[in-house]
């Protein structure tokens, strides 16, 4: 089998829907590249593999391609392309160029059952491969440094401003309260200097999350191949989002984050996170400080809770076991 992915090199999910996978998957032959050449695709490839759609290769040109060099396109969707109005992506977001690539595919992989029933009206070949980490491999090995504080992390880009919203009330209620405050540090990762117009975002996000700083500070960039390290020194991940049908499409990757180091999530009580057994979910906004107060006063519940939501996940969610499914997938995919 010989897969040639197209993604971009510093792409969160590029790195979790192909590279990952794809480096883990039994192969003869994996090449990995952002732009898509004929002088590339004449090299012979039994699967061209994307995440939703290529950039700056018009549809037709790849049909040609395909019926020229006899590939199989395999799109993978990771999130709906239809944004919610108040993203910051939604004026310039593809959404007909993914639906487009969706309809050409040989197959599509997605995630979760919500963007499969979305997709199977589009394209009836589509299966589900949720996301899922080598754990205890490379860099989802459970590695803690120590602390005196419960540190809470947040990991994510400027594109989830309305989520850290929702805990900027709730934060000010744990700095007024002094015994809490001098407990804990929250932290919020994943600043990148280099994307243009984020700073004001950014440091909005950091003002929710840290209560102007009283409560913590920020880590900034990593590149996805050591993002994982954000963690090495957290004891909590918190994990707000707010309910929309965009936002229930997404997957389940923070809680499987988390698990790679047996710490313990909170979350808002919606889907994807709903179904997930073993994270503390929060239904309503005053649950917020409860949650967060007993998290960090009960070191044997934040335990507990870290390592049932590691063996769940390890369980569920481990890449060789659905990479298992993928390679029967990709080899039936290219028999058709």
């Amino acid at each position: 089998m010989r897969i040639l992915v197209i993604t971009q090199q510093n792409s969160g999910v590029g790195y979790h829907r192909l590279m990952l996978p794809v480096y883990y998957l039994p192969k003869e032959y994996a090449f990995f590249t952002d732009t898509l050449t004929e002088k590339t695709i004449e090299e012979g490839w039994d699967i061209v593999l994307v995440n939703r759609f290529i950039p700056n290769t018009h549809i037709d040109i790849l049909q040609e391609y395909r019926k020229k060099y006899g590939f199989k396109l395999i799109i993978d969707i990771d999130d709906y392309w239809d944004l919610d109005s108040w993203h910051i992506l939604k004026s310039v977001y593809p959404t007909q160029v993914i639906i487009d690539h969706i309809k050409i595919a040989d197959l599509v992989t997605t995630t979760n059952e919500l963007l499969y029933n979305e997709i199977k009206s589009i394209n009836s070949n589509v299966h589900i491969l949720p996301n899922a980490l080598p754990y205890g491999e490379d860099q989802f090995t459970d590695i803690k440094i120590e602390s005196d504080k419960v540190r809470f992390v947040y990991t994510g880009s400027i594109t989830h401003e309305k989520d850290v919203q929702i805990l900027q009330y709730p934060l000010k209620r744990v700095a007024g309260n002094l015994q809490i405050r001098d407990k804990v540090f929250f932290q919020l990762c994943g600043f990148n200097d280099e994307a243009d117009g984020s700073a004001a975002i950014w440091h909005r996000m950091i003002s929710n999350f840290t209560c102007g700083l009283k409560l913590g500070g920020t880590r900034r960039y990593l590149p996805v191949t050591d993002y994982m390290n954000f963690y090495n020194d957290a004891d909590v991940s918190v994990v707000p989002l707010v309910y929309s049908k965009f936002n229930t499409m997404k997957s389940n990757l923070k809680i499987l984050e988390a698990a790679c180091k047996k710490i313990p999530c909170i979350v808002s009580n919606v889907p994807p996170y709903d179904t997930c057994p073993h994270i503390l979910k929060i239904d309503k906004q005053g649950d917020w400080y409860d949650g967060i107060k007993k998290l960090t006063e009960d070191s044997i519940y934040r335990k507990e809770l870290g390592e049932a939501n590691y063996e769940w996940c390890n369980e569920n969610f481990n890449l060789h076991k659905i990479n298992e499914t993928r390679k029967q997938l990709f080899d039936a995919c290219i028999k058709m």
